[in-house]
């Protein structure tokens, strides 16, 4: 069979070197061979390389589905490059995916339509609906011509890991796997394409991509944007915990991003903490000088402590208060929150201004080691100037409570 001849090939006996703007009529032919003997192609499309097979060879496609590992619920994306072809795999082009594909194709938009009932199972997943996009890149486009019907458009990578733009970030597992690769150097990358679900009237925007919504919106005549001006958010596919310690968890998250790119995270999951701005009077701040392993030095900082299970963030903040510097507060006014590495931590800190201290029992932990200074708040205002206070929960909390008090 093509597949066992192809998959005993070395990686440079079945990869062709081809030019992206103008390809080559017979090494596109070669690969159209390949699908249409039921093979599978690593081929290009506008942002990332793809698994193009015939769309309507059910073996075919349940190949992609093992190669990649993905799961059998996920519908898989076609192109097509006619209206010959589009007629073939939906049950009808609904006038608002008309005006879309008028506008926006080839590339940048992905249609959904209720799918042809003659469809492989697989290829939709069972769904009843099939994404469809034209092809802009010229290698992609002109493939699906040679081929003479709809081929898939599926990204090739391992389901959950980072689209490829170049084939030498192919994983090994699939580039043995398949039956031909097409190369033609880097691609650009960047935004994926938008996904508009014209199954509905009006019709939904699942996914907001290098088109925006703005655009859509302006060609439909209609406002399809999410209801009450909702945020379209990542949407969590797997997580795996990596590590457990005595404060945080890292995970590493596997998402699609409101942009469809599908990525992997390293995410540092922490339950949150409280940091106290105390004021001793209108013009004197309270601050501690701590020994921090992590900056290797001794840190300015506001007094401040991790959530404990089931504790808010103002229980928290009065517990810190008298357990890091000695005082409680008869008022306790929140600042802020603030989110201190947004790019890899969850960890949100809630920020308030202590006042009306009355003195009480410090009770440090063991592996804390701090001195508490009375500091004037113009000084303390200078230190981060000279960038002698560098904590971010400090200058937050510095800053804002001299805002508030010379009110």
């Amino acid at each position: 069979m093509l597949k066992e001849r192809q998959k005993n090939l070395k990686l440079s006996d079945k990869t062709i070197k081809i030019d992206p703007f103008k390809p080559e009529p017979e090494l596109i032919q070669k690969a159209a061979s390949v699908i249409r003997s039921g093979g599978i192609v690593v081929f290009p499309t506008r942002s990332l390389y793809g698994l193009a097979a015939d769309a309507f060879n059910e073996e075919a496609v349940g190949r992609i589905f093992e190669i990649k590992g993905r799961g059998s619920d996920k519908p898989v994306l076609v192109l097509a490059d006619s209206y010959l072809m589009l007629s073939c795999l939906v049950q009808n082009i609904p006038p608002a995916a008309q005006k879309i594909i008028d506008n926006f194709w080839p590339g940048k938009i992905t249609i959904v339509f209720d799918a042809n009932e003659s469809l492989p199972g697989n290829l939709t997943a069972g769904s009843g609906k099939i994404g469809i996009r034209r092809p802009g890149h010229p290698v992609a486009s002109a493939l699906v011509k040679a081929v003479g019907g709809p081929v898939t458009g599926t990204s090739a990578n391992i389901s959950g890991n980072r689209g490829c733009r170049m084939i030498s970030e192919i994983d090994p597992v699939i580039a043995e796997s398949v039956d031909l690769i097409i190369d033609a150097g880097e691609l650009k990358g960047g935004t994926g394409s938008t996904v508009i679900d014209v199954t509905e009237e009006p019709p939904v925007l699942i996914r907001e991509g290098c088109i925006s919504i703005n655009e859509i919106n302006k060609t439909l005549g209609v406002d399809i944007s999410p209801e009450n001006g909702e945020r379209i958010f990542a949407k969590l596919n797997e997580t795996k915990t990596i590590y457990k310690g005595r404060v945080f968890t890292l995970s590493f998250d596997n998402i699609t991003l409101p942009n469809g790119v599908i990525t992997g995270i390293d995410i540092i999951r922490h339950p949150g903490a409280s940091a106290m701005v105390p004021m001793l009077n209108k013009n004197t701040v309270l601050l501690v000088k701590q020994y921090r392993y992590a900056a290797g030095d001794y840190i300015w900082e506001i007094p401040a402590g991790t959530l404990n299970p089931g504790e808010s963030p103002l229980e928290c903040a009065k517990r810190e208060l008298i357990e890091e510097i000695g005082y409680s507060a008869a008022k306790m006014e929140k600042l802020t929150e603030i989110v201190p590495v947004p790019g890899y931590s969850d960890e949100r800190i809630h920020i308030f201004l202590a006042t009306d201290l009355v003195k009480a029992v410090q009770n440090l932990d063991r592996d804390e080691i701090l001195n508490v200074h009375e500091v004037k708040m113009e000084v303390a205002l200078e230190m981060i100037a000279k960038g002698e206070i560098i904590d971010a929960k400090t200058i937050s909390g510095l800053y804002l409570a001299s805002v508030k008090t010379a009110k």
